[in-house]
């Protein structure tokens, strides 16, 4: 005798064999034999088919069974199939892949029950933790259908709750003390972690989601009542934690820059509007416009991000013109926080690695707001220096760039050039490109009396610094001075500093010499250019106001010379100073003199 059959069985055995059916659907050109009685029990599509071969109903040739055509379903045959074996009372295979599916087909189908059960499953295997959907929306096909609005709304409200509870909850932002360097791998909930590293994780896999998934979750959270500037406050290693977030742990230029946007637009929501800014968080706005500033520059070629709609796998290539406007513009308003609170910054402003291009706005902002002190100013200034012998050290700043940073100071702001000099060496050491012109620009920044000993005295052994008129008449003063303290009887030392004096009178008057040869070729070539070359100035008038003005500075400092009388024969027919000088200005004026003859003379050649 037969075991008898209950009707689960009896269902489910009909479903698979497919006897007795009367019904044949098709989907996407696969076929079902099902049956009409189960169908119409569970789905209301079914029960508003119509029930005679007069409506839409058609008949399938083979069986002779009623054929239904279902084109375009949503959820496809996957979904479709396990939509239909639990009107059969068979029990849902659902997993974390096709309950989507099966969700968008039985809500089409219009099964409430299926469609109630995928829900459910949602809500305990996908919607339960923030990690799950981080894992789900990363590998989420769209599948056309309302239920990619339910999905992607749910997961999106999950991963936006955890953030602001992360944010919430954490006691200050700062480096994990445990901090594993490299990507982070998605770890069990039921695993501990850290506050920080939680955050961490969480931030960094948020940053690296699609974009349509990424901006809306961070839309979200700078929305909320987080206060960053208070968290950032109590930490003091938050630069720490920015370099592992950023460098270490986003994967990809468009994961950065969402983390460093939605960072940046966190703490400039809650900014104070009155001094002090930054008090104790000038880590965290400087940390975030350093990363802003190294990474403009690499947002060079379109950042790809991948997703998936309407079933179809699609590579998507955000311009990087969306990442670049927003980037300068939050990169503007931390420059202008920051620039203006300089004085208020609880470390040196020279740990960051900012560009050129930013520190001068930083500057400048700072000067602009005029509430500064002569210390404040000073410290500054020194930072600003070592700054410049960095960029002059990596050749990454132009000498326009370069004397803009060294003139946005006031002269008072700077008691010792000493970096300066420094910097100035090392950038022409490292920029073969750099003119003469350019050199003396930059050399004429350096105060020669704001130099200590041992630099000065370097300096005064470089022919380029030492070739300007106003340094060569401050060292003829300077051993003038000197010369007026040496004992009559110290022959040697004597000795020693009047040739210093015809080596700077020498200098003085070749450098003179061919300024004025500029000073003369210019004038030529606006005679030329006038029409009225009688205009040009007369070679030995130059000469004669040239030699007045020198032969006045060196009567000056041979005033306070002191006559030699020598008590050796190695020095008895030695000149005095101002012998010396007279015959070295009479040399030099007759030189001038020459040199001025044979231009003019070349110039009347050439009209001619």
């Amino acid at each position: 005798m037969a075991k008898k059959v209950g009707l689960n069985g009896w269902l489910q055995r009909v479903r698979e064999t497919g006897e007795h059916s009367d019904v044949v659907v098709r989907v996407t050109g696969e076929e079902f034999r099902l049956h009409m009685l189960p169908l119409r029990n569970e789905s209301g599509y079914f029960r508003d088919l119509p029930s005679s071969s007069n409506g839409i109903e058609q008949v399938d040739e083979k069986t002779g069974c009623k054929l239904v055509n279902i084109h375009h379903l949503p959820g496809g045959v996957e979904g479709f199939a396990i939509a239909v074996n639990m009107c059969y009372l068979i029990k849902p295979s659902f997993t974390v892949k096709n309950v989507a599916l099966v969700c968008a087909a039985a809500e089409f189908l219009a099964m409430e029950d299926v469609t109630e059960s995928a829900r459910k499953f949602m809500h305990s295997n996908i919607f339960s933790h923030w990690r799950y959907c981080v894992n789900y929306l990363q590998n989420y096909t769209r599948i056309g259908s309302p239920v990619d609005e339910y999905v992607e709304f749910r997961c999106q409200k999950v991963l936006a709750t955890a953030c602001v509870k992360c944010f919430t909850e954490i006691k200050h932002v700062s480096a994990p003390s445990a901090y594993i360097s490299g990507p982070l791998t998605a770890v069990p909930p039921k695993q501990s972690s850290s506050a920080c590293q939680t955050l961490t994780e969480l931030l960094v896999q948020v940053c690296s989601l699609p974009d349509i998934y990424a901006a809306e979750i961070i839309n979200t959270l700078v929305d909320s009542d987080v206060n960053l500037n208070l968290k950032c406050r109590q930490g003091r290693n938050v630069r720490r934690w920015l370099e592992s977030v950023i460098d270490d742990e986003c994967q990809s230029d468009k994961a950065r820059c969402y983390v460093l946007l939605c960072l940046s637009r966190m703490l400039l929501k809650n900014a104070p509007t009155k001094r002090p800014w930054m008090e104790l968080s000038s880590q965290y706005w400087c940390s975030l416009l350093e990363h802003a500033d190294q990474l403009l520059p690499l947002l060079g070629d379109p950042l790809k991000t991948e997703y998936s709609i309407g079933g179809s796998h699609l590579e998507v290539y955000r311009n990087h013109s969306y990442f670049k406007e927003r980037l300068i513009g939050v990169k503007a308003m931390l420059e202008e926080k920051i620039g203006e609170s300089l004085n208020e910054m609880d470390e040196y402003l020279r740990d960051y690695k900012f560009g050129p291009d930013t520190l001068m706005s930083l500057v400048e902002y700072y000067i602009s707001m005029g509430e500064y002190t002569e210390q404040s100013l000073e410290e500054i200034a020194g930072d600003v220096d070592r700054f410049l012998w960095f960029y002059a050290n990596e050749c990454s700043i132009s000498v326009d760039a370069f004397i803009s940073l060294v003139k946005a100071f006031p002269p008072s702001a700077r008691d010792c050039h000493d970096t300066i000099y420094g910097a100035i060496e090392k950038l022409i050491s490292t920029a073969p490109n750099c003119s003469a012109e350019e050199q003396q620009q930059l050399w004429s920044l350096i105060d020669h009396f704001k130099l200590s000993p041992s630099v000065n005295e370097r300096a005064l052994n470089n022919p380029v610094f030492l070739s300007q008129p106003e340094i060569l008449e401050s060292v003829l003063l300077h051993h003038s001075q000197e010369l007026a303290k040496v004992d009559d009887t110290d022959g040697r030392h004597l000795r020693h500093i009047m040739q210093k004096v015809i080596n700077a009178s020498l200098k003085l008057l070749e450098e003179n010499s061919r300024r004025s040869r500029e000073i003369l070729e210019l004038q030529r070539q606006y005679g030329e250019l006038l029409g009225c070359r009688s205009q040009m100035l007369n070679p030995e008038g130059i000469v004669d106001l040239l030699g007045k003005q020198h032969h006045s500075n060196l009567s000056q400092n041979s005033s306070l010379q002191r006559e030699s009388e020598t008590e050796e024969s190695e020095i008895s027919d030695s000149p005095s100073l101002a012998t010396v000088s007279s015959t070295v200005l009479g040399s030099g004026r007759r030189r001038l003199a020459e040199m001025f003859r044979d231009d003019m003379a070349d110039c009347s050649s050439a009209s001619c």
